[in-house]
């Protein structure tokens, strides 16, 4: 009997084959411990949006729901059913935390979770996506096989161990963002500290480092360290010798992000998440429990090829496969992701971009030609018309929604224009679009948008600080003349207050 130990397993050696590697047995302990943490971060999160009803505001403040392209079929639920989805959400991350009825509650965490952000896009930040993945990835690990309550109602099929693909799967998942938020940092306006020359000055309230914060070069430290720490963390987490450094520093930089930005529950997810770098047994070690042994028949049996297990590293190879080249796809694009949005979401592009924003919708009468200007912020909420107003292909989407409503006040042969003028990371504004555009001839598509205007404006030394509301005139753009008015409010209930948790992207 050999006592399990990721330098003394059996069979870890060069002339191993992969598949023996892959399914060489390792402690489950660590696998055990991010079990828990995740679990417990999501359920946290779930109890911040029922005692904050946040449920209302996403799904009960306005009719309209953004959507992601090609999952515009997903519909939301009322308020109550939304507020049921997410107490489901909240007994699914128990049951995958105390391991109980696993396989089922992990589908459940990863369905109802899944289900809320397709249903309102307004909702993405990018530590979503990643619960929503690790969710889907649960369900394929056998995470409950110890320190779980199936492993004592169902001792015979408890386990000490846990194949090595489990666990380097979790640690593929916790490093992504890591990784592709650096590549995403290689660009012009990081390199000269934007957007954090826009924001962290903002941020002299924060306590012992206020003071700090205000000084220039914070924003120029934070910029280049920040880029250095993601492109570095990983490969300095996979060495043995840099790795509780390299801990220590992910520590440091999400308790800084935790009091610099309001990220939800991102920050102690990553703290407690990034363990899985350490060694298999690093939480029995901790404690000073006994290593379980490892016989060489279940050493044997494990790396025995079966039909199911095939099946399993199928889709695991489908899965890292897409979520290495997926990120990419904002460089198959022309132009500058952070100005058109494309390719934005799902691609680890985080604190990269800071828009301040002129947006006036117009509905136009095909029939009289009678122009009537949309009240957007009143039938969109604010974040909705946060997210709607940074990008063009979201604003082409909207448009369907303003024409029905349109329609309904009896205009015909209905047209939707916008003025759309942006300034991105402190440049001069220009105009996103032609606003003679008609808005419902644009189709959404995975095609670049030939109709979205190039970004010309150059990185300023000082950020452009023209209020908004004088940005037409100063750049000769003459807003539509609006001949009529609408001829009763526009729909939906007044507007809860906006939830503060969202960090700027």
């Amino acid at each position: 009997m050999n006592q399990v130990d990721e330098q003394s397993a059996p069979v870890e050696n060069s002339s191993a084959s992969w598949w023996n590697r892959l399914w060489q047995p390792c402690d489950i302990a660590s696998v055990a411990f991010f079990r828990v943490c995740f679990a417990g971060t999501v359920l946290v999160h779930v109890a911040m949006v029922l005692n904050n009803d946040w449920v209302t505001y996403y799904f009960g403040t306005s009719p309209y729901h953004m959507k992601f392209y090609g999952f515009e079929w997903v519909e939301a639920l009322d308020v109550d059913g939304m507020g049921h989805v997410h107490r489901l959400m909240g007994l699914a991350a128990i049951g995958v935390g105390i391991g109980l009825f696993y396989r089922l509650s992990a589908v459940l965490l990863f369905v109802t979770f899944t289900y809320t952000l397709l249903a309102e896009a307004a909702l993405f930040q990018n530590h979503y996506y990643l619960t929503s993945l690790i969710s889907f990835v649960l369900i394929l690990i056998p995470a409950h096989r110890s320190f779980s309550v199936d492993a004592w109602l169902f001792s015979r099929k408890a386990s000490s161990f846990i194949p090595n693909w489990c666990r380097w799967l979790l640690m593929f998942l916790v490093g992504v963002p890591y990784f592709y938020g650096g590549i995403a940092k290689i660009n012009m306006d990081w390199l000269n500290a934007m957007p954090l020359l826009i924001w962290i000055p903002q941020k002299t309230h924060v306590a012992v480092i206020g003071s700090v914060v205000g000084e220039p070069w914070f924003a120029w430290f934070l910029s280049y360290s920040g880029l250095l720490l993601d492109l570095l963390i990983v490969p300095l987490l996979l060495w043995r010798r840099t790795r509780l450094f390299a801990y220590i520093a992910i520590v440091f930089f999400h308790l800084l992000n935790s009091q610099l930005f309001k990220i939800d529950v991102f920050p102690w997810m990553m703290i407690l998440l990034t363990t899985i770098f350490f060694d298999a047994d690093w939480p029995r070690r901790l404690l000073r429990w006994p290593s379980p042994s490892l016989s060489a028949d279940l050493v044997a049996a494990s790396q025995r090829p079966t039909t199911g297990k095939r099946i399993v590293l199928s889709i695991v190879c489908v899965f890292v496969v897409w979520q290495a080249v997926f990120p990419l796809r904002h460089y198959v694009y022309p132009g500058d992701a952070s100005w058109t949005e494309e390719g934005q979401n799902f691609s680890w592009r985080m604190m990269l971009h800071h828009k301040d924003l002129f947006v006036r919708f117009y509905a136009i009468d095909g029939v009289t030609g009678q122009t009537v200007a949309i009240p957007a912020s009143r039938m969109l909420t604010q974040r909705q018309m946060l997210e709607t107003s940074k990008s063009p292909e979201q604003m082409a989407a909207v448009a369907r929604f303003f024409a029905e409503s349109a329609e309904r006040l009896g205009m015909k042969n209905v047209q939707i224009r916008a003025v759309a003028i942006a300034a991105l990371n402190g440049r001069k504004p220009q105009l996103l679009f032609d606003p003679t555009l008609d808005l419902l001839t644009v189709d959404r598509s995975w095609r670049h948008q030939s109709w979205i205007r190039d970004l010309e404006e150059p990185l300023r030394d000082e950020p452009w600080t023209v209020p908004s509301s004088e940005w037409p005139q100063l750049l000769g753009v003459e807003l539509p003349q609006v001949t009529a008015q609408r001829r009763r409010p526009a729909p939906g209930p007044r507007q809860p207050p906006v939830p503060q948790q969202r960090h700027p992207q």
